[in-house]
């Protein structure tokens, strides 16, 4: 019977195995979550770059010997780990503080990062190569992009779409830029400097890949100024002519912050940040050849003159050309607190009214900590809500195109333990699941801990694909599957709609695949 479905799928039918597997995976239980790094003293600052088997990249600072030493995990699509649990050791540092750095992933699928490195004797910027299997490619040094005594800070990298890779930090008051090979090898003598005309400085921000080989970096001037951005090409020259583009010049950032952005996957960039005077949101499309797709200065998330808002978060749609934006709203003393959402049309115009789509509304519990990812033709919105001091859980709900609720629940807890959560990462995987991974401090002064999400909000591997709900994907689900299939572009209705692995209304092979990782007899 299994043989005659598989054959008239197409597919290979999945290995009928009868020994579980020993290894924990993505939990379907909000007060359990994955542990991904727990060993003694304090996992911070963790980042997530999804790969293309639906795994992810997880990195963060480890301070359990001191130093804050660099580490790294490989997660498949369930959510096993693939190597050694607690990670691979990237570089043994020894600071006593932390900075932002960079984790991306190159054209083949190695994880990349750049950090700062106190190995040689002084800080410097390092830059690692991490292959799938854990090896340091560039060997343990890694490769050291800077010498001497400069001041040198927060630094970036991406992957190209040339099989290049690209890092960026402030150097002094400058912003830096060098290419790399696959090798470790420098392409740009003596590298790229992104100087400000003025006599002010530029402090690297972020940076992604655009394309033909090319890159773009943002920065900001001084330390609560302006956000500038700037598109490198392969070769090193500028794109956005000879000084970086203003992103906005009505106000100021917040002291210290230091804005992401996403690519529009077309050579572009959107970019969201908060200003500090008033605390306002605002949100701006910059075109591939550097032109300004919404009114200078941006779009403001929202009207509303009586509250503040502060700390977007920005996700963009390619196919719909829309930007989705959360927020945390606060009323004017900031001792209130709620979490916004707008969507912004991709001529500029906002679309959830002009005050935005309420979460939450402002109340007495403090939300922090808002991220956003373009899901099917909606969001999805993750933060952090604080019962009371050091007691916080992890929320998220999705939204559809107009902005109502996508779930039955509304909003769900992705980790309801009430424990300390910082540094909420989220990121969308090839699956189409959400993957989210934060610092928590259930058990000590901090661990890693990771959950993903599948589109209909259920969590784990073992929800979807279980169509008689006995706990299990089994050979009873399996043989559910081929009558259950609708084609792209059909509707997948209840029961059938457990095997909407990717959210997307109907059941085919993309589903199929999935549910061949889930099977589990």
């Amino acid at each position: 019977m299994t043989k005659t479905i598989c054959l008239a799928l197409a597919v290979a039918c999945p290995a009928l195995s009868t020994t579980p597997s020993a290894h924990a995976q993505w939990s379907d239980d909000p007060t359990v979550n994955l542990a991904i790094a727990d060993r003694s003293g304090e996992q911070v600052q963790t980042k997530i770059a999804p790969t293309v088997d639906g795994g992810a990249y997880v990195s963060w600072f480890d301070n359990a010997t001191g130093g804050y030493d660099v580490y790294l995990q490989r997660l498949d699509a369930d959510g096993i780990e693939q190597w050694a649990h607690n990670g691979v050791l990237v570089a043994d540092r020894s600071f006593s503080s932390t900075q932002d750095y960079g984790l991306s992933i190159d054209a083949t699928g190695n994880a990349l990062l750049a950090f700062r490195d106190t190995r040689t004797g002084s800080t410097q910027i390092t830059a690692a190569l991490v292959t799938p299997d854990g090896v340091l490619a560039w060997g343990t040094p890694g490769v050291q992009l800077t010498t001497g005594g400069a001041f040198v800070a927060a630094p970036k990298i991406t992957g190209t779409t040339d099989g290049h890779i690209v890092v960026a930090w402030t150097n002094n008051s400058d912003t830096r830029l060098q290419k790399l090979d696959a090798t470790g090898a420098p392409q740009w003598t003596p590298g790229v400097t992104i100087s400000d005309t003025g006599g002010g400085s530029f402090s690297a921000s972020d940076l992604h890949e655009s394309n033909n080989g090319s890159v773009i970096v943002s920065m900001v001037l001084g330390f609560g100024g302006r956000l500038y951005a700037q598109r490198v090409s392969a070769t090193g020259s500028f794109v956005w002519d000879s000084s970086p583009i203003n992103i906005f010049n009505n106000g100021n950032l917040q002291f210290g912050n230091f804005p992401t952005f996403v690519t529009d996957g077309s050579g572009g960039a959107v970019f969201a940040w908060y200003t500090s005077s008033p605390l306002q949101c605002s949100v701006q499309h910059i075109l591939a050849d550097g032109t300004e797709q919404f009114p200078h200065n941006g779009v403001v998330t929202s009207t509303l003159n009586s509250q503040f808002r502060t700390g977007p978060g920005v996700a963009y749609n390619p196919t719909t050309a829309e930007v989705f934006v959360s927020w945390i709203e606060t009323n004017t003393l900031q001792s209130r607190h709620g979490v916004y959402a707008q969507k912004v049309s991709s001529d500029g115009t906002r679309q959830w009214t002009d005050t935005g789509r309420v979460i939450v509304p402002v109340g007495d519990r403090e939300q922090t900590q808002a991220r956003t990812l373009a899901f099917n033709d909606g969001a999805m919105v993750f933060w952090v809500e604080t019962q009371s001091f050091g007691n916080q859980r992890v929320r998220a709900t999705r939204l559809d195109s107009a902005g109502n609720n996508a779930w039955p629940e509304g909003i769900i807890d992705p980790s309801s333990i009430l424990a300390s959560k910082s540094r909420l990462a989220a990121s969308l995987s090839a699956n189409n699941e959400a993957l989210l991974a934060w610092r928590d401090g259930r058990n000590d002064a901090g661990d890693i801990y990771g959950q993903n999400l599948h589109g209909d909000g259920s969590m784990g591997t073992g929800s979807l694909g279980d169509f008689d709900g006995d706990g299990d994907v089994d050979l009873f689900d399996f043989e559910q599957f081929a009558p259950c299939q609708t084609g792209p572009g059909g509707s997948a209705a209840p029961p059938c709609d457990v095997f909407d692995f990717n959210a997307d209304n109907d059941v085919d092979f993309a589903d199929f695949s999935h549910f061949q990782r889930a099977f589990t007899p």
